[in-house]
């Protein structure tokens, strides 16, 4: 919950700061800001020594390669450079395509089932996007925002589904955080020369870097600590439920945006879809429980 929360300010923090730099070049600096307080973290931490915590094994090094690419250099890239052609809402509602396609990540790569609820799910997302992304479809401007907050959704269901694939080897949560961010801000690099370069750090501007850097640092570090007891399914659930009502109430608050009836449709239709995934997880919980004789604790009720 504290990661949507945080998370969901992104879009703020990146309309705030403007066209004083570049989308790419303030994905870069945040993402590899980020890693350095990681490694800060690490190496402030007691009992913890910052080369053996933080090394990795040479079989997993591909794999984190390939999050860094997908999960933050397009995940996070494109979400940020999405900003400048379309509102904060419809960026956000368009990324969440990311709980289902996380759904379907993890069948393939965690081997989690998927259930005929979450494929009905995957049909309101589909159709939630649509109502977002199709009455668009004929500004070419609008249209190239929406597919790169799209290509987002699915790069940060990359980034999610291998945080906990690199906790199943036993990798603590700053490891999971640290290399993602690290590698995917030097592969930015490469994106640089497909924007022009813009960097002026006028008025408010740098307090507002250091307001995407912190949500990054302590929205990320949250998500991969509560990955290590909360299945990937129930994690994507409850950020589902939490970032895009905030980020759409926090841009209207503060930006002044209108949300315009065709993407509070969209957005219902992909919460709801959002929902139904958490009544099918709430019910496995509440008959595993009940095989165990316990009381189902804290979570979910439908």
């Amino acid at each position: 919950m504290l990661t949507g929360l945080f998370v969901s300010t992104i879009g703020i923090w990146t309309k705030l700061i403007g066209s004083g730099i570049s989308p790419f070049l303030l994905t870069m600096f945040r993402t590899l800001t980020a890693a350095v307080l990681i490694f800060i973290m690490v190496a402030l931490s007691r009992n913890m020594k910052t080369i053996e915590t933080l090394m990795i094994r040479k079989r997993e090094v591909l794999p984190f390669l390939a999050a860094g690419l997908f999960g933050v250099a397009i995940g996070m890239g494109f979400y940020i450079k999405s900003f400048s052609y379309v509102p904060v809402a419809n960026s956000v509602m368009l990324v969440f395509i990311y709980p289902v396609v996380t759904a379907l990540l993890s069948w393939l790569i965690l081997k989690e089932k998927i259930t005929r609820l979450e494929l009905a799910a995957l049909a309101l997302v589909v159709l939630g996007v649509w109502s977002i992304y199709g009455s668009e479809i004929n500004i070419a401007s609008d249209a190239f925002g929406n597919m790169l907050a799209i290509t987002a959704g699915f790069g940060y269901s990359v980034f999610i589904v291998s945080m906990r694939y690199f906790e199943t080897k036993g990798y603590k949560y700053w490891n999971v955080t640290f290399w993602p961010l690290a590698l995917g801000g030097v592969i930015l690099a490469l994106f640089l020369p497909f924007e022009s370069f813009a960097f002026s750090p006028s008025g408010f501007v740098p307090l507002y870097i250091a307001g995407i850097v912190l949500v990054t640092f302590f929205g990320y570090i949250f998500y991969a600590e509560g990955l290590k007891t909360v299945r990937v399914h129930d994690a994507v659930i409850i950020t589902a439920l939490t970032e895009p009502l905030a980020a759409m109430v926090l841009a209207f608050l503060v930006l002044g945006e209108s949300i315009p009836d065709y993407v509070l449709a969209g957005a219902a239709l992909i919460i709801a879809a959002n929902v139904m995934i958490g009544m099918e997880f709430r019910k496995k919980r509440m008959k595993k429980h009940k095989v165990r004789g316990g009381r189902p604790g804290f979570g979910w009720v439908w």
